[in-house]
């Protein structure tokens, strides 16, 4: 089966000057040979701790940021060098569902007219965009009552069904979610994720999942990619990744949740020396060397490749 997104060795460099007048600029990687393949009505969760290049990657996905290097297929075209028509037709057969429904709802519009306006920008009549938002709110289990409903006047679990049938009015293919429960209490997270899976399986959609939320990740995902200072250091079934952990960073990323029993002392809380932005000097180390239990000399010389470990399962580790 082909994939409908397919990532091979993706790059994304930022440039930055040392000081005001210095001429002299450093070079950050938010995401550095990167590859992966994306199947269509899948769930992919993508984990790492922040500044990791998750956000970054989905922007990439999105043709909001332009890659430096690689190789970037969506349905087959070629992303990476393309023009913007493409990349602007590329960019429909995506959605976006963010963390905070409440900063992405336009206070000042209602409900109606945040669904509405990108139909109407793709040249949609005014009456068929509205029963196109109906059809959505119904999808999400509203009532159309809220179309002429402010965003104040909501909640915050109303909120984010209206951002997701936002979502879904543009008929996508793959809906990427930027943390889409974080923001809202216990009860209706698991409301919200329980709707998630089952418009997934209504419409077959595609999505990439992008979450500190390990619990959140086990419930809904398929498969997991862990990512560590612009690099996939893993990837697998949920199974795999999180029952047989096989990268040290994702070992201590799983055991940094707080426990909820005190007396489990095998599951403890692990923490990581160091601070995320502690990389070796050496572009050519493994970034995680000055944090990991288990460096080598190796390690401070060379990054090791990603390899598969057991079927469907890979590590960019030494170790293994």
């Amino acid at each position: 089966m082909e994939p409908i997104i397919k990532i091979e060795g993706l790059n994304k460099q930022f440039s930055s000057s040392k000081g005001l007048f210095s001429r002299k600029k450093t070079y950050v990687n938010a995401v550095q040979d990167f590859s992966l393949d994306i199947y269509e009505g899948e769930i992919l969760g993508l984990i790492g701790e922040s500044g990791s290049g998750k956000t970054t990657l989905a922007r990439v996905l999105l043709g909001l940021t332009r890659s430096t290097g690689g190789s970037l297929k969506i349905g087959g075209a070629q992303m990476v060098g393309a023009g913007k028509a493409e990349i602007k037709k590329a960019r429909e057969n995506f959605a976006v569902v963010f963390q905070d429904p409440a900063s992405n709802l336009n206070p000042r519009q209602t409900v109606e007219s945040s669904i509405i306006r990108p139909l109407i920008i793709r040249g949609m009549s005014k009456e068929k965009a509205r029963e196109k938002a109906k059809q959505a709110l119904s999808s999400v289990q509203l009532d159309e009552s809220y179309l002429e409903s402010y965003p104040h006047q909501l909640s915050g679990g109303q909120q984010q069904r209206i951002a997701i049938a936002r979502a879904l009015v543009m008929e996508p293919k793959v809906m990427i979610l930027d943390e889409p429960t974080s923001a809202l209490d216990i009860s209706v997270q698991a409301q919200i994720l329980n709707l998630l899976l089952k418009l997934q399986k209504e419409y077959n959609l595609t999505y990439v999942i992008i979450t500190h939320d390990l619990n959140v990740i086990r419930y809904v995902s398929d498969r997991i990619a862990v990512m560590y200072m612009g690099r996939l250091v893993e990837y697998g079934t949920i199974d795999d990744v999180l029952e047989h952990p096989l990268h040290p960073y994702t070992d201590i990323l799983i055991h940094s949740v707080p426990v909820s029993d005190p007396d489990n002392r095998g599951g403890e809380k692990r923490k990581f020396p160091g601070e995320p932005g502690d990389v070796p000097e050496d572009p050519a180390a493994c970034r995680l060397a000055k944090r990991c239990p288990h460096v080598t000399e190796r390690c401070l010389k060379e990054t090791p490749p990603l390899k598969e470990v057991t079927p469907g399962h890979f590590a960019e580790c030494f170790l293994v």
